[in-house]
């Protein structure tokens, strides 16, 4: 069992410390490919200087990434060879452990399509931040879910290994826009088989002014994602568990909820930032109610205030 890192490359500024930590791993039957997304900077020099085999490079004719984000992705994995892949970044980390943990949970689990680290956040430096939560070793489809609702597990597409048959027969990453929620709705797709979770954080996910999270210009797309991943959630019909445990994750699957969930995104990730000239793009918030707008203003006018 072989286990592919996948590196759409952009960005230099951390490109070989991201690189550094693959191919530190402790075990070595991996592969890793690098595909240059047509970037300016030197990302081709970087890569070759690790002068190891296990290493393919790529470079697209034309960039994909700036147009559209998933696509640049599903091409990227279209390289790899191993059972599972990882779709890495060029400026997060992975420790030593990583491979070797996520490859033991493979065979421990062999029905689930999907395996989960827990992350540790890190600043620009590098420095540590906070941790994740620690998932049980074997969550259900409804106990995954129910830990994303709910804000307890944090999900950035790097700390997942998916089985690549199951991820190319869904036809790769969910596409919304600039990608915003892919990250979140494909491993919740692939889930129906449960989730195996690592039992430490594995995963370096650095905090940047350059991730798509942060980038505060981007603001009609991230509004219709958040739709879209809203309309999504609202499309999952799992069937009501029969152990007593799951139905109690379950239950948090309503449409109120869900509701709720995504008007707080709608503000937390979009209107709070927004300058008065661009509150007109509340019209925008498509699955939001006259009275859900109207406490958005009053919310924004008091984040504007207190800040």
């Amino acid at each position: 069992m072989r286990l592919s890192f996948v590196l759409p490359a952009w960005k230099g500024k951390y490109l070989f410390e991201a690189i550094s930590s693959i191919v530190s791993q402790t075990i070595k039957d991996w592969e890793l490919v690098v595909v240059d997304d047509c970037s300016p900077e030197p990302v081709g020099e970087i890569v070759a200087s690790f002068k190891d085999p296990r290493i393919r490079y790529y470079r697209n004719e034309e960039n994909i990434g700036g147009k559209d984000l998933v696509r640049q992705w599903n091409h990227s994995i279209s390289f790899a060879a191993g059972e599972y892949v990882v779709l890495a970044a060029d400026d997060d980390k992975y420790k030593p452990e990583f491979c070797e943990e996520m490859l033991r949970l493979a065979e421990k689990y062999p029905e689930v399509d999907l395996i989960h680290s827990s992350v540790e956040q890190i600043d620009e430096d590098g420095h540590h931040l906070w941790n994740d939560s620690i998932l049980p070793e074997y969550t259900s489809k409804y106990e995954y879910l129910n830990w994303w609702l709910t804000g307890r597990s944090f999900t950035c597409v790097g700390n997942f290994a998916f089985k690549r048959s199951a991820l190319m027969a869904m036809g790769g990453f969910m596409d919304f826009p600039c990608a915003f929620g892919s990250d979140i709705a494909t491993p919740i797709s692939l889930s129906k088989n449960g989730v195996a979770n690592t039992q430490q954080m594995l995963f370096c996910f650095r905090q940047s002014e350059q991730h798509l999270s942060a980038d505060r210009s981007r603001f009609k797309e991230k509004l219709e994602a958040i739709s879209q991943l809203s309309d999504f959630l609202r499309s999952i019909h799992y069937e009501e568990p029969d152990n007593t445990a799951d139905k109690e994750f379950y239950s948090i699957v309503n449409e109120d909820y869900l509701h709720k969930k995504c008007v707080y995104d709608y503000f937390n990730l979009v209107i709070k930032y927004l300058p008065i000239s661009k509150l007109k793009y509340l019209k925008l918030c498509r699955l939001a109610t006259l009275s859900d707008k109207g406490m958005m203003v009053l919310r924004w006018i008091k984040y504007k205030l207190v800040k």
